[in-house]
């Protein structure tokens, strides 16, 4: 059964004073699966409350009283819905005169039933389009801080509510965890998060970027040196094991280890002793690690590149932080924090997001992530003009910057948004193992609805089930 929202949205106005002729439209437009409201005067029409939030309005031009010109002026007065002009009694300029003053389309009589359908099928798919952009807009600007996410991270997708139990469960431990994620997807903010819910959240939290550390530089900034233990070592330092006693330590990258290092880090989780180079005498030292890497560990030990015991040590827990491109009913969130914070910290006014722009970052793949949507939104916020944000862009770096727009030629916004949909519905369809009917609540469409676009799609249910 539909849902008020989308009978409103799949509702066709046929104001006609021949009987015959509404009759005959409406059971046409009833048979295509349309909700269809018949008039037989335009007065009546205008007086119906549910006018404004109709799909499309098809309108005989004369009619006794109100013909449909004076009804069309009427209708775009109020911000209503695209209005399709029929007559018998039509002329080339009269067509003209109506498209200029804003009809959607103008229809002579007698006509084939196609001609009419797919002038319908346009005018609907343009509100829906309209209803879904106001939507979004609305997410966008009215959203409470406490209805993005948890943790520092937004994001009400079912993948995002998997990862905040996962960081639940993490942080009620004090085992070691891997976290697993494309570069940008925030591993970071997740280990951050598992720290500040533990017990350890009163002990420092010390990252370590083992990717960006040259190989002589990694064994000193973790275990620490003596005072002449190499070459320009005018003093001992203690190392970043030693700094993260009582709390935890981030290694980020931790593929990029040595085997060196790796057997370094193994004696300090076995026994908890840090010999910094140089020394004699170990250091004791309390810490939980946590590690992220981008790459499949298993590949690397079966490559000889990780030693299997410290995998194994290592390995007790482990998170997997989905890419933004699997959670894209999310973006709508991100962009709506992402430009609050820019424009906080810009000190410049928080601009409109153009629905072209927001249906366009639904659509993209961000091979970047969250990080690569957070940099693309503050562009768009730093360059806005007149109250509406900059171009979107992104990176490639095959072509260098370039808008991200919609495809050359003709039925290109079209093509965009269909492309856009079909993302969004393969996320859903993923999110929730081909289940229609959690399909149809997570993304507010009827069952109905969402098989028609799947058949659209060419999508199958059965190929989204485990």
């Amino acid at each position: 059964m539909q849902s008020p929202r989308d009978e409103a949205e799949t509702t066709v106005v046929v104001v006609d004073d021949d009987e015959a002729a509404r009759s005959s439209i409406g059971q046409m437009l009833r048979l295509r699966r349309y909700k269809v409201e018949a008039f037989a005067a335009a007065e009546v029409a205008l007086a119906w409350p549910g006018l404004g939030a109709a799909a499309c309005a098809v309108v005989d031009v004369k009619m006794p009283g109100m013909g449909g010109e004076e009804f069309l002026a009427e209708v775009l007065r109020r911000s209503g819905p695209p209005v399709i002009l029929i007559t018998g009694h039509g002329d080339v300029p009269m067509a003209v005169r109506c498209l200029k003053a804003g009809a959607y389309d103008f229809v002579e009589k007698p006509f084939e039933d196609a001609v009419l359908l797919a002038c319908v099928g346009r005018a609907v798919e343009k509100t829906l389009l309209r209803h879904e952009g106001e939507r979004l807009r609305r997410r966008l600007l009215d959203l409470a801080p406490e209805e993005e996410g948890r943790f520092g991270m937004v994001g009400r997708s079912p993948l995002m509510g998997r990862l905040f139990q996962q960081i639940e469960v993490a942080a009620g431990s004090d085992a070691q965890v891997l976290i697993v994620g494309e570069t940008g997807v925030g591993k970071e903010l997740v280990a951050r998060a598992v720290h500040e819910l533990s017990g350890r959240r009163e002990g420092p939290f010390v990252p370590v970027n083992a990717g960006a550390l040259p190989e002589s530089m990694v064994e000193s900034e973790l275990f620490g040196h003596a005072r002449g233990a190499f070459t320009g070592a005018d003093r001992g330092r203690d190392g970043k094991l030693v700094a993260a006693s009582g709390g935890t330590l981030l290694l980020d990258e931790i593929e990029s280890l040595s085997e060196r290092a790796q057997v370094g880090l193994l004696r300090v989780l076995e026994d908890g002793l840090v010999y910094p180079l140089g020394m004699d005498e170990p250091r004791r030292v309390n810490i939980r690690l946590l590690a992220t890497s981008k790459v499949d560990l298993h590949e690397h030990v079966r490559e000889g590149r990780i030693r299997e015991d410290f995998h194994h040590r290592l390995v007790v827990l482990t998170i997997h932080v989905p890419p933004l491109r699997e959670r894209a009913e999310d973006i709508p969130l991100l962009v709506a924090a992402f430009a609050r914070a820019a424009s906080e910290a810009h000190n410049c006014p928080l601009p409109t997001i153009p629905d072209s722009a927001l249906q366009a970052m639904v659509g993209h793949q961000w091979p970047g992530n969250v990080r690569e949507l957070k940099h693309a939104v503050e562009r768009m916020v730093i360059t806005a003009c007149d109250g509406v944000a900059g171009p979107f862009m992104v990176s490639d770096l095959g072509e260098g910057r370039r808008l991200l727009s919609l495809p050359p030629g003709p039925g290109r916004l079209r093509e965009a948004l269909e492309q856009t949909e079909r993302v969004v519905i393969e996320s859903a369809l993923r999110e929730h193992d081909g289940e229609v009917s959690a399909v149809a609540r997570a993304l507010g469409i009827s069952r109905r609805a969402l098989y028609e676009r799947m058949r659209q799609y060419g999508l199958r249910r059965q190929d989204y089930q485990e």
